[in-house]
Protein backbone atom coordinates (compact mmCIF):
# COMPACT_ATOMS: atom_id res chain seq x y z
CA UNK A 1 0.00 0.00 0.00
CA UNK A 2 2.76 2.44 0.90
CA UNK A 3 4.56 2.06 -2.43
CA UNK A 4 1.33 2.89 -4.26
CA UNK A 5 0.83 6.04 -2.18
CA UNK A 6 4.41 7.19 -2.82
CA UNK A 7 4.05 6.52 -6.54
CA UNK A 8 0.79 8.46 -6.63
CA UNK A 9 2.37 11.47 -4.85
CA UNK A 10 5.32 11.44 -7.22
CA UNK A 11 3.00 11.32 -10.20
CA UNK A 12 0.88 14.21 -8.96
CA UNK A 13 3.97 16.25 -8.17
CA UNK A 14 5.42 15.56 -11.59
CA UNK A 15 2.21 16.53 -13.36
CA UNK A 16 1.74 19.70 -11.30
CA UNK A 17 5.18 21.10 -12.12
CA UNK A 18 5.81 22.42 -15.62
CA UNK A 19 9.18 21.15 -16.74
CA UNK A 20 11.94 23.66 -17.48
CA UNK A 21 13.86 23.26 -20.71
CA UNK A 22 16.02 25.48 -22.92
CA UNK A 23 14.39 27.09 -25.94
CA UNK A 24 15.44 29.63 -28.54
CA UNK A 25 13.50 32.69 -29.62
CA UNK A 26 14.06 34.33 -32.99
CA UNK A 27 14.60 38.00 -32.17
CA UNK A 28 13.37 40.12 -35.08
CA UNK A 29 13.16 43.87 -35.49
CA UNK A 30 10.23 45.25 -37.44
CA UNK A 31 11.32 46.55 -40.83
CA UNK A 32 14.84 45.15 -40.46
CA UNK A 33 16.11 41.91 -41.93
CA UNK A 34 17.73 40.89 -38.64
CA UNK A 35 17.37 37.53 -36.90
CA UNK A 36 19.06 36.60 -33.65
CA UNK A 37 18.36 33.64 -31.38
CA UNK A 38 17.66 34.26 -27.71
CA UNK A 39 18.20 31.25 -25.44
CA UNK A 40 15.79 31.03 -22.55
CA UNK A 41 14.38 28.59 -20.01
CA UNK A 42 11.00 29.02 -18.39
CA UNK A 43 8.99 27.30 -15.69
CA UNK A 44 5.35 28.29 -15.36
CA UNK A 45 5.70 31.08 -17.96
CA UNK A 46 4.73 30.88 -21.62
CA UNK A 47 6.00 33.47 -24.14
CA UNK A 48 3.27 34.25 -26.67
CA UNK A 49 4.99 36.98 -28.73
CA UNK A 50 7.71 39.59 -28.56
CA UNK A 51 8.65 42.94 -30.16
CA UNK A 52 11.73 45.11 -30.34
CA UNK A 53 11.59 48.81 -29.37
CA UNK A 54 14.68 50.45 -30.85
CA UNK A 55 13.58 53.89 -29.66
CA UNK A 56 13.48 52.79 -26.03
CA UNK A 57 16.22 50.10 -26.43
CA UNK A 58 14.07 47.33 -25.02
CA UNK A 59 12.49 43.96 -25.81
CA UNK A 60 8.82 43.50 -24.90
CA UNK A 61 7.40 40.02 -24.30
CA UNK A 62 3.71 39.09 -24.25
CA UNK A 63 3.34 36.21 -21.78
CA UNK A 64 0.97 34.00 -19.88
CA UNK A 65 2.00 33.29 -16.31
CA UNK A 66 0.59 29.85 -15.58
CA UNK A 67 1.75 29.35 -12.01
CA UNK A 68 2.43 31.53 -8.99
CA UNK A 69 5.76 29.78 -8.57
CA UNK A 70 7.59 30.42 -11.82
CA UNK A 71 10.97 31.31 -13.19
CA UNK A 72 12.41 32.76 -16.39
CA UNK A 73 16.06 32.71 -17.42
CA UNK A 74 17.21 34.55 -20.54
CA UNK A 75 20.69 34.76 -22.03
CA UNK A 76 21.67 37.64 -24.34
CA UNK A 77 24.80 37.96 -26.40
CA UNK A 78 26.46 41.29 -25.60
CA UNK A 79 26.79 42.04 -29.33
CA UNK A 80 22.98 41.83 -29.59
CA UNK A 81 21.63 43.25 -26.35
CA UNK A 82 23.61 44.88 -23.57
CA UNK A 83 23.52 47.57 -20.88
CA UNK A 84 26.63 49.73 -20.73
CA UNK A 85 27.62 53.22 -19.66
CA UNK A 86 30.72 54.01 -21.66
CA UNK A 87 33.08 51.09 -21.18
CA UNK A 88 31.49 50.02 -17.89
CA UNK A 89 28.59 47.60 -17.50
CA UNK A 90 25.30 49.20 -16.55
CA UNK A 91 22.16 47.63 -15.06
CA UNK A 92 19.27 46.21 -17.04
CA UNK A 93 15.72 47.09 -16.01
CA UNK A 94 12.86 44.58 -16.04
CA UNK A 95 9.27 45.82 -15.85
CA UNK A 96 6.32 43.46 -15.33
CA UNK A 97 3.15 45.24 -16.47
CA UNK A 98 4.99 48.51 -15.84
CA UNK A 99 6.31 47.61 -12.38
CA UNK A 100 10.01 47.05 -11.83
CA UNK A 101 10.99 43.59 -10.58
CA UNK A 102 14.21 42.19 -9.17
CA UNK A 103 16.41 39.72 -10.98
CA UNK A 104 19.67 37.81 -10.66
CA UNK A 105 22.38 38.27 -13.26
CA UNK A 106 25.28 36.16 -14.38
CA UNK A 107 27.65 37.56 -17.00
CA UNK A 108 30.91 37.03 -18.80
CA UNK A 109 32.73 38.78 -21.64
CA UNK A 110 30.28 37.48 -24.25
CA UNK A 111 26.88 37.02 -22.60
CA UNK A 112 24.60 38.28 -19.85
CA UNK A 113 22.02 35.96 -18.28
CA UNK A 114 19.01 37.28 -16.34
CA UNK A 115 16.90 35.11 -14.00
CA UNK A 116 13.63 36.34 -12.48
CA UNK A 117 10.07 35.45 -11.50
CA UNK A 118 6.83 37.18 -12.57
CA UNK A 119 3.69 37.83 -10.53
CA UNK A 120 0.87 35.51 -11.52
CA UNK A 121 -1.42 37.20 -14.01
CA UNK A 122 1.36 39.24 -15.63
CA UNK A 123 0.58 39.86 -19.29
CA UNK A 124 3.74 41.64 -20.38
CA UNK A 125 7.29 42.10 -19.25
CA UNK A 126 9.95 44.36 -20.74
CA UNK A 127 13.72 44.21 -20.49
CA UNK A 128 15.43 47.58 -20.95
CA UNK A 129 19.12 48.05 -21.80
CA UNK A 130 21.28 50.65 -23.55
CA UNK A 131 22.48 48.82 -26.70
CA UNK A 132 20.18 46.78 -28.92
CA UNK A 133 20.95 45.47 -32.42
CA UNK A 134 23.70 48.05 -32.87
CA UNK A 135 21.57 50.97 -31.67
CA UNK A 136 22.93 52.74 -28.60
CA UNK A 137 20.46 54.56 -26.40
CA UNK A 138 23.14 56.66 -24.72
CA UNK A 139 24.82 57.41 -28.02
CA UNK A 140 21.48 58.36 -29.48
CA UNK A 141 20.85 60.63 -26.50
CA UNK A 142 24.31 62.17 -26.89
CA UNK A 143 23.74 62.74 -30.61
CA UNK A 144 20.31 64.23 -29.99
CA UNK A 145 21.73 66.43 -27.23
CA UNK A 146 24.57 67.56 -29.52
CA UNK A 147 22.10 68.24 -32.32
CA UNK A 148 19.80 70.13 -29.97
CA UNK A 149 22.74 72.15 -28.66
CA UNK A 150 23.93 72.92 -32.21
CA UNK A 151 20.42 74.01 -33.19
CA UNK A 152 20.12 76.11 -30.04
CA UNK A 153 23.50 77.74 -30.71
CA UNK A 154 22.57 78.38 -34.35
CA UNK A 155 19.26 79.88 -33.26
CA UNK A 156 20.97 82.01 -30.63
CA UNK A 157 23.55 83.17 -33.19
CA UNK A 158 20.81 84.03 -35.70
CA UNK A 159 18.87 85.92 -33.02
CA UNK A 160 22.04 87.73 -31.96
CA UNK A 161 22.85 88.68 -35.56
CA UNK A 162 19.29 89.91 -36.05
CA UNK A 163 19.47 91.89 -32.81
CA UNK A 164 22.92 93.29 -33.70
CA UNK A 165 21.75 94.38 -37.16
CA UNK A 166 18.64 96.01 -35.70
CA UNK A 167 20.73 97.67 -32.98
CA UNK A 168 23.29 99.01 -35.46
CA UNK A 169 20.50 100.21 -37.76
CA UNK A 170 18.85 102.01 -34.84
CA UNK A 171 22.17 103.62 -33.85
CA UNK A 172 22.81 104.71 -37.45
CA UNK A 173 19.30 106.13 -37.79
CA UNK A 174 19.67 107.98 -34.48
CA UNK A 175 23.09 109.31 -35.51
CA UNK A 176 21.67 110.57 -38.82
CA UNK A 177 18.74 112.11 -36.97
CA UNK A 178 21.08 113.79 -34.46
CA UNK A 179 23.33 115.07 -37.29
CA UNK A 180 20.35 116.52 -39.14
CA UNK A 181 19.10 118.10 -35.93
CA UNK A 182 22.55 119.56 -35.17
CA UNK A 183 22.82 120.94 -38.70
CA UNK A 184 19.36 122.51 -38.39
CA UNK A 185 20.22 123.96 -34.98
CA UNK A 186 23.54 125.29 -36.33
CA UNK A 187 21.75 126.92 -39.26
CA UNK A 188 19.17 128.51 -36.96
CA UNK A 189 21.93 129.66 -34.61
CA UNK A 190 23.89 131.17 -37.53
CA UNK A 191 20.75 132.98 -38.74
CA UNK A 192 20.10 134.30 -35.24
CA UNK A 193 23.71 135.46 -34.87
CA UNK A 194 23.56 137.19 -38.26
CA UNK A 195 20.27 138.87 -37.36
CA UNK A 196 21.71 140.04 -34.02
CA UNK A 197 24.82 141.34 -35.76
CA UNK A 198 22.74 143.21 -38.35
CA UNK A 199 20.57 144.75 -35.62
CA UNK A 200 23.67 145.84 -33.67
CA UNK A 201 25.25 147.34 -36.75
CA UNK A 202 22.04 149.19 -37.58
CA UNK A 203 21.81 150.46 -34.00
CA UNK A 204 25.43 151.64 -33.99
CA UNK A 205 25.06 153.31 -37.37
CA UNK A 206 21.91 155.08 -36.22
CA UNK A 207 23.65 156.19 -33.00
CA UNK A 208 26.34 158.17 -34.93
CA UNK A 209 25.84 161.98 -35.17
CA UNK A 210 25.15 163.72 -38.41
CA UNK A 211 28.21 163.98 -40.56
CA UNK A 212 29.72 160.83 -39.09
CA UNK A 213 29.56 157.20 -40.05
CA UNK A 214 30.12 153.99 -38.08
CA UNK A 215 32.99 151.64 -38.83
CA UNK A 216 33.66 148.36 -37.07
CA UNK A 217 37.32 149.32 -36.59
CA UNK A 218 37.02 152.94 -35.31
CA UNK A 219 33.38 153.42 -34.43
CA UNK A 220 31.79 156.75 -35.43
CA UNK A 221 34.15 158.90 -37.50
CA UNK A 222 33.76 162.24 -39.27
CA UNK A 223 33.14 161.98 -42.96
CA UNK A 224 35.81 163.95 -44.87
CA UNK A 225 34.30 165.68 -47.88
CA UNK A 226 36.22 164.88 -50.99
CA UNK A 227 37.63 168.06 -52.58
CA UNK A 228 37.38 168.42 -56.33
CA UNK A 229 40.52 167.92 -58.35
CA UNK A 230 41.84 171.50 -58.90
CA UNK A 231 44.99 170.56 -60.74
CA UNK A 232 43.81 171.30 -64.29
CA UNK A 233 42.18 174.59 -63.18
CA UNK A 234 45.34 175.81 -61.46
CA UNK A 235 47.39 174.83 -64.47
CA UNK A 236 45.06 176.80 -66.72
CA UNK A 237 45.27 179.85 -64.44
CA UNK A 238 49.00 179.70 -64.32
CA UNK A 239 49.14 179.25 -68.09
CA UNK A 240 46.86 182.28 -68.61
CA UNK A 241 48.92 184.30 -66.17
CA UNK A 242 52.08 183.28 -67.99
CA UNK A 243 50.63 184.27 -71.34
CA UNK A 244 49.41 187.58 -69.92
CA UNK A 245 52.80 188.30 -68.39
CA UNK A 246 54.47 187.49 -71.66
CA UNK A 247 52.11 189.81 -73.51
CA UNK A 248 52.75 192.57 -70.95
CA UNK A 249 56.47 192.14 -71.31
CA UNK A 250 56.20 192.24 -75.09
CA UNK A 251 53.95 195.31 -74.96
CA UNK A 252 56.25 196.95 -72.43
CA UNK A 253 59.23 196.19 -74.64
CA UNK A 254 57.54 197.59 -77.70
CA UNK A 255 56.49 200.70 -75.83
CA UNK A 256 59.95 201.21 -74.48
CA UNK A 257 61.52 200.84 -77.90
CA UNK A 258 59.09 203.30 -79.38
CA UNK A 259 59.68 205.71 -76.53
CA UNK A 260 63.40 205.44 -77.02
CA UNK A 261 63.09 206.03 -80.71
CA UNK A 262 60.98 209.12 -80.16
CA UNK A 263 63.50 210.40 -77.72
CA UNK A 264 66.29 209.95 -80.27
CA UNK A 265 64.31 211.67 -82.95
CA UNK A 266 63.58 214.59 -80.67
CA UNK A 267 67.23 214.87 -79.81
CA UNK A 268 68.26 214.92 -83.45
CA UNK A 269 65.82 217.56 -84.29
Amino acid sequence: MLPKIIFTLLLVTTLSITPAFAETLDLKASGLNIHHAIIYESTGIEIESHSVDLDFISIVFEVSVLESTNEMTMTFERSIFDAKNGDEDDEFFILADGEEIEFIEEKNDNTRTLSFSLPQGTEEFEIIGTILLGTSFLQDLAEKAAQAQAEAEAKAEAEYQEYAEAFHAAIKAQAEKDAAKQAEEAEIEAEEEQAAYDMRQEFLMNSCAEGTVYTSEQGCIVVEEELPDTGPLINSIFAAMGIGLAVMIIVWGIGRTRHKKLSVEESNS
